[in-house]
C-alpha cells in the first residue's frame, strides 16, 4: 500500500475510534462515566499519550535520518562522478570512451529515480549494463608512464565507489519502518481517541477538533511514511546531483 492511502486507513481508524467513544457513552449507564470513572480514564490516556508521542517522535526521527542518508549518498555518488570525469580529462581523447560510459552511468540513474517514482525500485534497474561498461572501459585505459598508472587507479577506485554507491541505493531503498511497530502506534492512538470520545460531549465544535486533531496524528503518520520511502510519493528524491554531475562533464 502506499504512504496515502496507510495513512487514509489510520485516519479513518483514528477518528472513527473517537466517534465511536461518543455514540458508546450515550448507552452507558451514569455511573460508568462518574467522576472517578473519569479520573481513572484520563490518567490511563495519559500514560498511551506519552507512549504515542514518544513512539511517534522516533519514528519521525528514524524516518528523517534515513532519508537524509539516502540524499546523502546520492550527493556523494555523483560528486565522485565529477571527480572521475575530471581525473579521465587528464587522459585526452584515449579516455573518451570512459567518458562516454559516465555519462551513460549519469543518465541511468536520473532514469532509474524517475523510474522509481513511479513503479518502485527493482534490482534490474539497479545493475544494469552501463556502470559494467564504465568499469570495462576504465580498465582499458593505457599506463604509458607513471602519473597515467596513478590516475587510472584512481579512476578505478571512484569507478568501483560509484558502483557500490548503486547498490547501497537500491538496497536501503526498503521501508525502516516496521509494519507492526506502525500498527501498535495507530492501536495507541485509537486508545486514545477512543478516550476522549468517551467523556466527551457530542456537538459539531467536539466532532470538529476530534477531526483536526486526527487529521494532524495521520498527517505526522503520512510524513514518516513519506520520509521513508523517498524515491516516490509527496517528498522525492531529488535528480538535481546528477544533472548538475552532467553538465561538469560538458
Amino acid at each position: 500500500m502506499s504512504p496515502l492511502s496507510i495513512s487514509l486507513v489510520a485516519f479513518l481508524c483514528i477518528f472513527g475510534a473517537a466517534i465511536a467513544g461518543i455514540f458508546l457513552k450515550e448507552h452507558l449507564p451514569d455511573h460508568f462515566l462518574s467522576e472517578e470513572s473519569r479520573t481513572i480514564i484520563k490518567a490511563a490516556r495519559g500514560v498511551v499519550v506519552g507512549l504515542a508521542a514518544l513512539t511517534l517522535g522516533l519514528l519521525i526521527a528514524t524516518a528523517k535520518g534515513s532519508f537524509d542518508l539516502k540524499e546523502t549518498e546520492l550527493k556523494d555518488a555523483a560528486a565522485k562522478m565529477i571527480a572521475l570525469s575530471h581525473l579521465l580529462h587528464k587522459y585526452g581523447n584515449q579516455a573518451e570512451k570512459a567518458q562516454a560510459s559516465l555519462r551513460r552511468v549519469a543518465r541511468g540513474g536520473i532514469e532509474v529515480i524517475e523510474k522509481t517514482a513511479r513503479s518502485g525500485l527493482h534490482a534490474d534497474d539497479v545493475k544494469g549494463t552501463t556502470i559494467d561498461d564504465l568499469l570495462t572501459d576504465l580498465i582499458a585505459l593505457p599506463e604509458q608512464n607513471a602519473s597515467q598508472t596513478w590516475v587510472k587507479n584512481s579512476a578505478l577506485s571512484l569507478g568501483n565507489e560509484i558502483a557500490t554507491s548503486r547498490w547501497k541505493i537500491y538496497q536501503r531503498s526498503s521501508s525502516t519502518v516496521s509494519p507492526l511497530f506502525l500498527a501498535v502506534l495507530v492501536f495507541w492512538l485509537m486508545t486514545i481517541f477512543f478516550s476522549l470520545g468517551l467523556i466527551s460531549p457530542f456537538n459539531a465544535a467536539v466532532v470538529s477538533a476530534l477531526f483536526t486533531a486526527s487529521l494532524s496524528m495521520t498527517g505526522a503518520i503520512l510524513l514518516t511514511l513519506e520520509l521513508d520511502q523517498p524515491y516516490g510519493g509527496l517528498i522525492k528524491m531529488t535528480t538535481e546531483p546528477l544533472k548538475m554531475a552532467l553538465q561538469q562533464f560538458k
